[in-house]
């Protein structure tokens, strides 16, 4: 049996256990996304009650014999991060990719420090459209796929803010004239911190995103699109 100990960990997802336990998957910075059984979380009596939620940041313990833990300890060291709206669906959408797309036990200490800065910049409307592009790139650079946002992938020419290319998902932007399907310089370069938020440079930066995350999915649905969409 192994002992684990995180100071910094958020839980990503819960279900009922049992009569007073959850499943919990928790994102720790020292051991990455981890699968815990959290018995007695959901009793009245339990010291714990109130922390096997999503968004409150914590410090976590736990002991582990194969795939699944323990949950030992858990304390809270901050407030809980409040997202209503918008903002809590990308918040839960924000889990799901980390979910779906990260493996149990990989250490990626600059994805979840990019979560623990995505969350706050949730709750701001203005921000929270690049918040979210920014934590997009943060995982695609967590899996070693993220595509260069400053130079053409076959010239290896930087990219023009007045320029146009097609996005292929393995190789990066190719040079291409204006038409269905390009994408504009200025939005690319958004996505690596430049100038150029006007609504039309979002659509596209979020048009963008959105055929890179697929390409990693590989087919696979994400709940919380299908639900936003339901919703909306």
């Amino acid at each position: 049996m192994s002992r684990f100990e995180s100071e910094h960990s958020w839980i990503l997802h819960r279900r009922p256990w049992r009569e007073s336990s959850l499943l919990v998957e928790l994102f720790s910075f020292e051991h990455g996304r981890v699968g815990l059984v959290a018995r007695g979380l959901r009793s009245q009596s339990s010291p714990w009650r109130g922390l096997g939620e999503p968004f409150i940041p914590l410090r976590a313990a736990w002991v582990r014999r194969g795939e699944l833990g323990t949950l030992s300890d858990v304390e809270a060291v901050g407030a809980r991060v409040a997202l209503s709206g918008q903002a809590l669906w990308c918040g839960l959408y924000a889990n799901e990719l980390i979910l779906t797309l990260l493996g149990r036990d990989d250490s990626v200490p600059s994805l979840f420090s990019a979560y623990g800065g995505l969350l706050p910049r949730l709750a701001d409307e203005a921000g929270r459209h690049s918040a979210l592009r920014l934590f997009e790139l943060a995982v695609l650079d967590a899996l070693g796929v993220a595509p260069d946002l400053t130079r053409e992938a076959m010239q290896g020419e930087p990219v023009q803010p007045e320029g146009w290319y097609s996005l292929d998902p393995e190789a990066g932007f190719v040079a291409a004239a204006p038409g269905r399907g390009v994408y504009s310089g200025r939005a690319i370069l958004s996505l690596s911190g430049a100038p150029g938020s006007d609504a039309e440079v979002r659509r596209q930066a979020r048009e963008i995103m959105r055929v890179l995350i697929d390409h990693q999915l590989d087919g696979r649905p994400l709940k919380t699109r299908e639900l936003f969409r339901s919703v909306r």
